[in-house]
């Protein structure tokens, strides 16, 4: 479900791939409190309900911290000994499939208390969750509602990742990769809209589940299904999907020069760096 996933990741999405490495220390001291108010803007928590989140995520943070972040530390230099060479989709496979096992252990790790919590909440707490979920779908339509916009802010964000990886491109290197850009989201539905229409069929499956019980057990069961198996979107479509990126992925890498693949295995130096100094100021 939409809704847990984006909470679960907060854990280390944000840490790996946006934060630096001071926030990235602050983040593991006080994401307790940041996931607290994340799951208040949700459920309206009571001053219980906080405090009860914050004891439990303290305790997934150190685990989080002791246990998983010295084993990203060895993928990412394993991405690092692998990708000087270029890309083979064997090893796009294996690095895909390596990230799943990750996200499998954070969510079976918080399964049980989120069925916990959600086993407790009240109706008010569940009518509170669906007006928040009405409005955040509202604010992706309006994004919609400018598709010229919208795509020229995806591509802008599409160079400042590539050149913040690779460093600079040719003339000959941004016009070819200007065009694949063009060609995937000419061919294929604009990924906000899926999304958004997954978003939907997915909170409608959560909100009848909570109305109809919330049995602690049959939470488990249904958040295993949904969240850990992936099942809000049939499993061809979800297949074909992951393909696809995994293509385009391919498509850029055989552009790339020695000196580009070099600037980002630098750039993995960095976040080892980040990794090794949250690790260590534990």
């Amino acid at each position: 479900m939409e809704f847990f996933k984006k909470i679960y990741f907060l854990l280390f999405l944000k840490l790996l791939f946006l934060f630096g490495c001071s926030t990235g220390k602050l983040f593991y001291d006080y994401g307790d409190e940041m996931v607290s108010w994340q799951v208040d803007n949700y459920f309206d928590l009571t001053i219980k309900q906080e405090e009860w989140i914050e004891e439990r995520m303290r305790m997934h943070l150190n685990w989080h911290r002791n246990k998983e972040l010295p084993r990203y530390r060895d993928f990412l230099i394993e991405i690092q000994n692998k990708s000087g060479d270029g890309l083979t989709m064997s090893e796009l496979d294996e690095g895909y499939a390596r990230l799943d096992q990750k996200r499998i252990i954070i969510l079976e790790t918080l399964l049980s208390d989120t069925a916990l919590f959600l086993a407790e909440i009240s109706p008010e707490q569940i009518n509170t969750l669906e007006k928040k979920m009405i409005e955040d779908n509202q604010e992706m339509e309006e994004n919609l509602e400018s598709p010229e916009k919208l795509f020229r802010e995806r591509k802008e964000s599409f160079w400042e990742q590539m050149e913040d990886w690779f460093g600079d491109f040719s003339v000959d290197q941004k016009d070819e990769i200007n065009r694949l850009h063009s060609e995937w989201f000419s061919r294929t539905k604009d990924p906000l809209l899926a999304r958004l229409e997954r978003r939907r069929e997915s909170q409608l499956r959560f909100l009848t589940q909570l109305r109809s019980s919330q049995d602690k057990t049959e939470l488990e069961k249904w958040l295993r299904v949904s969240v850990i198996n992936w099942q809000g979107e049939p499993n061809k479509v979800k297949q074909k999907r992951i393909l696809r990126n995994k293509k385009r992925i391919l498509q850029v890498d055989k552009f790339l020069t020695t000196e580009q693949r070099m600037h980002a295995v630098r750039e993995l130096d960095e976040w080892i760096e980040i990794l090794d100094s949250i690790i260590l100021d534990n």
